[in-house]
């Protein structure tokens, strides 16, 4: 225990004395923090302009090919048929259109209830719903109201309101799902990026601890090779979590400061929320080390752990959302350790997960940090042996 407390107080030590690596570590995660945030605002908020969705024909009256044909010549609405209750989601399609068999006698008023189903992607923002519901009704009313006018004795506009208002067209919003804030999103997205950052100072440390024989000094004196590594790691971790302290404290202190959209914890589960935190840190760490035991200088170690950050965090998410990445990218993406932890941290803050909701990702994650660390346990003995 005295021989862990001792290189555990040296480790803090250089860590501490290492600026540098402070500021990268919290400094550019904050900056960024700050600009995506505030960048993303708009986007977040009020959703794209491209609007594709499912078109489901379910008959074969020409009143359903011609309006049809009416939706096609919508701006933003691009519709591919497809079968009746696929899933939706931000990611493929935001939205069903179903005209039903019975669409002609709905039409004619043989038939009561809705003649048109719109149904929409749980997490798509009110403004995108608003907007589809708007040009459907303006395509319907393009082809129909004028015809339903002449016959009842209605001009245009009483007619189209007295269709819509007698509910022909149905809309059904799905469960509301909440979905993910600029902040939310920029707060766990360059978090996550910033503690798998990690591995840059600890392989340098590593590294120059093994050219300088300390490791194998330090060995001499009796000290597991485990005990050495558990306490050059343990205040990494302790920095992963104020590193989770400080971009929350960004987000909820000085991001409404400057203007833009702050953080909220209410209702937020903060076990959960540092129990993810902590199991991000722990692969994080884990992948750090086995990058340190693989490197033979610094550069390697500095290169190797800059590209690898960087792929994981362009595939999950951290770089640009997965939601608007083509289907084939957002499959790819769970390859990233980062898009596990940007799961559960956006679980978290954003739908108000409690422990079991994380389970998956937390699982994820810590079973990739135990693959990591007997991959690195099994390196450094091999290289023990052989000092």
């Amino acid at each position: 225990m005295n021989a862990f407390l001792a290189s555990l107080r040296k480790e803090s030590l250089l860590l501490v004395r290492d600026w540098h690596a402070l500021l990268v570590l919290f400094a550019m995660p904050g900056l960024f923090v700050l600009i995506m945030s505030m960048a993303l605002a708009e986007r977040f908020e009020e959703g794209g302009v491209q609007l594709p969705g499912y078109l489901v024909v379910e008959t074969d009256a020409d009143s359903a090919q011609e309006f049809v044909a009416e939706l096609q010549d919508v701006p933003h609405l691009g519709m591919t048929p497809a079968a009746a209750g696929q899933a939706l989601h931000t990611g493929d399609a935001l939205y069903e259109l179903r005209l039903p068999e019975y669409f002609d006698d709905a039409l004619e008023g043989l038939r009561d209830g809705a003649g048109i189903y719109l149904r929409f992607a749980p997490e798509l923002s009110r403004r995108d719903r608003a907007l589809i519901q708007a040009a459907i009704q303006e395509a319907f009313a393009r082809y129909n109201t004028l015809g339903i006018a002449r016959e009842l004795g209605y001009d245009r506009d009483y007619a189209e309101t007295e269709l819509l208002r007698q509910g022909f067209i149905a809309v059904d919003h799905g469960e509301l799902a909440q979905t993910p804030s600029a902040v939310q999103q920029s707060v766990s997205a360059w978090l996550i990026f910033a503690m798998f950052f990690i591995a840059i100072p600890i392989s340098t440390t590593v590294i120059q601890e093994r050219q300088q024989r300390t490791l194998m000094r330090l060995r001499t004196l009796g000290m597991p090779i485990w005990v050495l590594y558990s306490a050059k790691l343990f205040p990494y971790f302790v920095v992963n979590l104020l590193q989770l302290l400080v971009m929350l404290g960004i987000g909820i202190v000085l991001l409404p400061l400057l203007g833009a959209q702050g953080l909220s914890l209410a209702g937020v589960n903060l076990g959960a929320l540092l129990v993810i935190g902590a199991s991000t840190s722990l692969a994080a760490l884990a992948l750090a080390s086995l990058i340190a035991t693989l490197a033979r200088s610094v550069e390697q170690a500095t290169v190797a752990s800059g590209a690898l950050n960087i792929v994981f965090a362009a595939l999950g998410g951290i770089m640009i959302p997965t939601f608007v990445m083509p289907p084939a990218l957002q499959t790819l993406a769970q390859v990233s350790p980062m898009a596990w932890a940007l799961d559960g941290f956006l679980d978290v803050l954003v739908r108000g997960a409690n422990y079991g909701d994380i389970a998956g990702p937390s699982a994820l994650l810590l079973g990739s940090a135990a693959i990591l660390w007997l991959a690195s346990a099994g390196l450094l003995k091999r290289g023990a042996d052989h000092d």
